[in-house]
């Protein structure tokens, strides 16, 4: 695939005040190491807190919109069902998470709304002050029409309340965070594997 319309972005969508209300609501609450496949903590590949919720499906409303719309207007077209659970993250000093792709590498086997599905599209939301940290740089990959590597710094997702779409299957990064704190919301949007 080449990069054309490799992600979708939406430049402070969300207001200032919802993102402070969704950081205010995960802020204090315990949060664990954040994993990779398989449940296991590879600090060399991923470093961050995260907290998985599915109480305040009010967020996911909010958003949904927003992945419909870019599904279209990016013309993915994909058949997506239901978002995943929403996972909020904190980078601190020093924490990232390497290159990496959120799709699944086969559908899940599980005995709720996920079983048989694959992640299609993934979602990011900056809930953080640009002046408030360093670093954390979202980045993503792409193979441009003469096979050459090509790497996005998606320098909107600085801004509060931005947030960007992109298919499962992009390899992307989250470059170490400099100074304060990176605060970030992912959801994942699922539907039955390709045909």
């Amino acid at each position: 695939m080449t990069y054309r319309n490799q992600y979708w972005i939406y430049n402070k969508a969300i207001p200032e005040r919802i993102c402070d209300e969704i950081v205010t609501l995960f802020k204090n609450k315990e949060k664990i190491k954040a994993y990779i496949a398989g449940n296991r903590v590879l600090p060399k590949i991923r470093q961050s807190s995260v907290i998985f919720d599915r109480e305040n499906l009010w967020i996911d409303h909010l958003i949904n919109p927003f992945i419909k719309n870019a599904n279209i207007r990016a013309g993915w077209k994909y058949n997506v069902d239901y978002p995943e659970t929403h996972q909020f993250t904190e980078y601190q000093i020093n924490q990232h998470y390497n290159w990496h792709i959120d799709e699944n590498h086969e559908p899940y086997k599980t005995k709720d709304y996920k079983n048989g599905k694959i992640r299609k599209l993934s979602m990011s939301l900056c809930l953080s002050d640009k002046n408030s940290y360093s670093g954390g740089k979202l980045l993503l990959s792409a193979i441009d029409s003469g096979n050459k590597v090509k790497i996005f710094n998606v320098k909107e997702m600085k801004e509060k309340g931005s947030l960007i779409v992109f298919p499962s299957y992009t390899m992307h990064k989250v470059e170490p965070v400099t100074k304060g704190t990176r605060h970030s919301l992912v959801i994942w949007y699922l539907g039955n594997p390709y045909t």
